[in-house]
């Protein structure tokens, strides 16, 4: 979360997030701990790594830097590329603009077969 903000106050207001489902997604996509990347730590599992990638799965691998999630990554999250590298940013995908119109990080996780049944 630190790459996210560096503010202890309060800041998301997560009204705009249709159901609590979501908004409870969102909440913990920006913490960085989901059940998928998380779930090693109740289960006694292994820790998880990216089928493709043999790195640790982590919400910020998943949401900017896997290769293999880069066409869907384009289709829906474009808006949040740097300018000048085209480079995504976790604070843009995840910050505070992140609930403006149009932004599609839960079409993303979908299509990537990473949304939980809502």
């Amino acid at each position: 979360m630190g790459e996210i903000t560096t503010s202890t106050l309060p800041q998301w207001t997560y009204t705009h997030v249709q159901n609590r489902r979501a908004q409870t997604l969102l909440a913990r996509l920006r913490i960085g701990h989901t059940y998928l990347t998380q779930r090693y730590l109740l289960t006694r599992d292994p820790k998880p790594y990216c089928d493709d990638c043999l790195v640790p799965l982590t919400v910020r691998h998943l949401l900017v830097e896997c290769p293999s999630l880069t066409d869907l990554r384009h289709r829906y999250l474009y808006r949040f590329r740097g300018r000048d590298s085209g480079v995504y940013y976790i604070l843009k995908v995840l910050g505070t603009e992140c609930l403006a119109q149009g932004h599609d990080v839960f079409s993303f996780l979908g299509k990537a077969g990473l949304l939980p049944m809502m």
